[in-house]
């Protein structure tokens, strides 16, 4: 099938739509921190999320729209402390429907373009669970490298712990 992709920047009036496609993300998959609970954020706490991150120069949210459904998020969220502004923060979102078309490959070059062309993101870094294959595989395709192992960074159903990578980028001029 072919899509008509589009990808933004998040507004403020997209709040509604993004908590909805991060609740069914939690529901979805046990590979992000979501759960079933999914986001657990008002409208307006998602909006003020939003508008916070527009206005820094070091954070973004980017929204992927395949044939005008929300299909997807990569958000990049950094302190504002001087000694670790420059430090990214990723997270990936895609809805199950539209894993393994290459969504989370554009998302990620979207994202490290941005920080790129950013002035002030200088690392890109994320976790990701031991056993999500085909994320670690794009991570590593996309230059992270795994810098180090958390045992039980994260705890599914049933109470069972899974170990994460914590992986990273340098992003250079």
């Amino acid at each position: 099938m072919e899509y008509d992709l589009l990808i933004r920047e998040a507004e403020a009036q997209d709040a509604t739509e993004l908590i909805a496609l991060l609740d069914q993300i939690g529901h979805e998959s046990s590979f992000t921190s979501l759960d079933e609970n999914g986001i657990a954020m008002s409208e307006s706490e998602m909006q003020r999320f939003i508008n916070k991150q527009a206005q820094s120069d070091n954070q973004i949210t980017l929204l992927a729209y395949l044939n005008e459904e929300l299909a997807g998020v990569i958000n990049i969220t950094a302190d504002q402390r001087p000694r670790v502004r420059h430090i990214g923060d990723i997270f990936l979102g895609i809805k199950k429907a539209y894993w393994e078309n290459g969504l989370g490959s554009i998302l990620m070059e979207e994202a490290i373009e941005w920080a790129q062309s950013s002035g002030s993101i200088r690392r890109l870094q994320l976790t990701v669970q031991k056993r999500n294959l085909a994320a670690v595989h794009l991570y590593k395709k996309l230059g992270f490298i795994i810098e180090g192992q958390q045992e039980r960074g994260a705890c599914i159903e049933g109470g069972e712990f899974l170990d994460v990578y914590l992986m990273g980028r340098l992003i250079d001029k």
